[in-house]
C-alpha cells in the first residue's frame, strides 16, 4: 500500500495589529464637548401680520386704481371740452355761412313786405295774409320785425325821417308814427325803424 503525498504547509496568517486600549479622557474635556440640542419646533404664522400685509396690498391697489381713474377722468374732461369747442365753432361757422347765403334773400323779402305794407287791405285781404306768411318765413331764419311801440324816440333802433307838431308840449320827442318797419337779427339791427317824431310847437 502506497503512502499519500505530504500536504504542503499553509503560509502563516499575519496577525492583526494590536488595538490600542482606550485612553481615559480627563473630566474637563468631557464637559467642554458641546451637547447637540434639538431644533425648535416651527412657529405658526401670525394671523395679524397676514391681515396687515393684505390690507397694505389693498391700499396700494386702491391708490393705483384711484390715480388711473383720475387720469382717465381728466382726459375725458379735456376731450369733452375740446369736442364742445369744436361743436361751437362749427355751429358758429354754419350760422355765418347760412347768414351770408340767406341775407340777400331775406332783404328781398323785407322789400316785398314794404310793398305790401304800402297797400294794405287790397285784394280782399290776400296781400295781408301773404305778408303774414312772409313774416313767418323771416322769423324762421332769425330775422324779426322791430315791434311798434309808442314812447320816446330811441336812436338805437329808430331813424327819424320827419317831425309832427306835438299836440301837447309833454309829447315832444315821442314817436308820432312808424313810416317803415325795422328788422333785426337777434339783438343786431339790420334795418332801423323809420319814424316821425313829435316836435314842440
Amino acid at each position: 500500500m502506497s503512502t499519500p503525498p505530504p500536504v504542503p504547509a499553509l503560509p502563516p496568517v499575519p496577525s492583526a495589529p494590536p488595538v490600542p486600549s482606550a485612553v481615559p479622557m480627563p473630566p474637563e474635556a468631557v464637559a467642554a464637548e458641546p451637547v447637540p440640542q434639538a431644533a425648535p419646533p416651527p412657529s405658526s404664522p401670525d394671523p395679524f401680520a397676514i391681515v396687515a400685509d393684505a390690507v397694505d396690498g389693498l391700499r396700494e391697489e386702491m391708490a393705483a386704481l384711484g390715480d388711473q381713474f383720475r387720469r382717465r377722468l381728466l382726459n375725458d374732461r379735456e376731450g369733452r371740452r375740446g369736442l364742445d369747442e369744436l361743436r361751437a365753432e362749427l355751429d358758429h361757422t354754419r350760422k355765418a355761412a347760412e347768414g351770408r347765403l340767406m341775407q340777400p334773400l331775406l332783404y328781398d323779402l323785407v322789400l316785398l313786405l314794404d310793398r305790401i305794407d304800402r297797400h294794405p287791405g287790397i285784394d280782399g285781404g290776400f296781400a295781408d295774409s301773404v305778408g303774414a306768411e312772409l313774416l313767418t318765413v323771416l322769423e324762421k331764419y332769425g330775422m324779426t320785425r322791430i315791434p311798434v311801440a309808442a314812447g320816446r324816440f330811441d336812436p338805437g333802433h329808430q331813424e327819424a325821417v320827419g317831425t309832427v307838431p306835438a299836440p301837447r308840449p309833454e309829447l315832444a320827442g315821442e314817436v308820432a308814427e312808424v313810416v317803415r318797419h325795422g328788422y333785426r337779427v337777434g339783438e343786431r339791427v339790420v334795418r332801423p325803424q323809420q319814424v316821425r317824431v313829435h316836435a314842440a310847437p
